[in-house]
């Protein structure tokens, strides 16, 4: 079928691409207690990959043809080896953080400016056309979830803002303020002024499957003398100005990421049949296939006997919001573990 022999194609596609790097066997000896023998041999290719992309397959002449594209960057974001298709990703803003005790001004200040930063983002994956934003997180304990039937709408991506204590620039001069001593800096000049201050904001994305960091973007700015006030403290418009020019930067790599990054759901059991953490709000649609793989084993041991036999193909058949059913095509039976991660294409 035209199923198995695109799964035959992506198969020779993989080994091909191990062959181009390097690869290393290591083999393992041991003996029991009772004195027999036993030996192991692990095969490792040097690709150490986050996704994979299939970007073509099976031609009009219906020949084993297939393209593929391996992102090998595991410490930084990935070189855009394809446009994605309709797929986006979702994301949840969390809740603004901070690390350390501030006094009440300065603490009314990192507030502010982290809001800023939030307020910032949100509108940024509102207009991406890569990322879709989730509700914010619902405190809710067990029971009162129970009774209400309220639920957190589940996402792929989060997003955490942090505040904290920020540092200079090695060999930065502080700006000057009359009179030395504590109480002249602070009562010093009509009206009194705030020294000098740094703040540092901190910003990740999480994989919320895995818990893992994909993405993070730190930054100190600078907060300027200030005049003391009373009122609600607002960051200072210099200041305003570096955070939006810092998001904006940083939203240029967010939006890279995702049109670039290859997607990847999970897949759990459900009774006799399959379902994908991802839908409608991912844009899944029915069709879709999916190449069905151990995150853990594929590729980087690819040359291990057996390992290759494990890939299977699945097609969704109907979708819901952040859930779809899927159905297995060809390949392996579908044995999910933690490892277990499907690949559109």
């Amino acid at each position: 079928t035209a199923d198995e022999q695109t799964l035959i194609a992506i198969k020779e596609a993989l080994v091909s691409e191990a062959q181009t790097v390097e690869s290393q066997v290591v083999n393992t000896a041991w003996l029991d207690t009772d004195g027999k023998l036993h030996e192991s041999t692990i095969v490792q290719s040097g690709m150490r990959v986050r996704g994979i992309q299939v970007q073509a397959y099976l031609d009009a002449m219906n020949q084993p043809k297939v393209e593929i594209a391996l992102d090998d960057k595991s410490a930084s974001l990935p070189q855009c080896f394809a446009q994605d298709d309709h797929l986006t990703r979702t994301v949840r803003i969390q809740p603004l953080r901070s690390i350390g005790v501030f006094e009440v001004d300065r603490a009314a200040l990192l507030q502010s400016s982290g809001r800023l930063m939030l307020a910032q983002f949100d509108a940024f994956f509102e207009q991406s056309a890569h990322w879709r934003t989730k509700s914010a997180t619902t405190s809710l304990d067990q029971y009162t979830a129970t009774v209400t039937g309220v639920r957190n709408e589940p996402t792929q991506f989060e997003l955490a803002v942090t505040l904290a204590d920020g540092e200079p620039p090695v060999g930065h001069t502080p700006e000057p303020l009359a009179g030395s001593d504590p109480l002249s800096r602070f009562f010093n000049g009509s009206p009194s002024q705030f020294p000098e201050d740094w703040i540092r904001l901190r910003a990740e994305l999480i994989r919320v499957d895995s818990q893992t960091v994909v993405w993070t973007g730190t930054a100190d700015f600078r907060v300027p003398v200030r005049d003391v006030g009373y009122s609600q403290a607002t960051p200072p418009q210099v200041l305003a100005r570096n955070i939006n020019e810092q998001v904006s930067m940083w939203s240029n790599e967010l939006e890279l990421f995702g049109r670039c990054e290859p997607m990847q759901f999970r897949l759990s059991n459900a009774g006799t049949s399959f379902r994908l953490h991802g839908g409608a709000a991912s844009g899944l649609e029915a069709g879709d296939r999916l190449l069905v793989l151990n995150s853990s084993k594929i590729p980087r041991r690819i040359f291990e006997p057996g390992t290759l036999a494990e890939l299977s193909l699945i097609e969704v058949v109907s979708v819901e919001t952040d859930e779809a059913e899927v159905e297995y095509r060809a390949g392996a039976p579908i044995q999910v573990t933690a490892d277990t991660v499907a690949l559109p294409f």
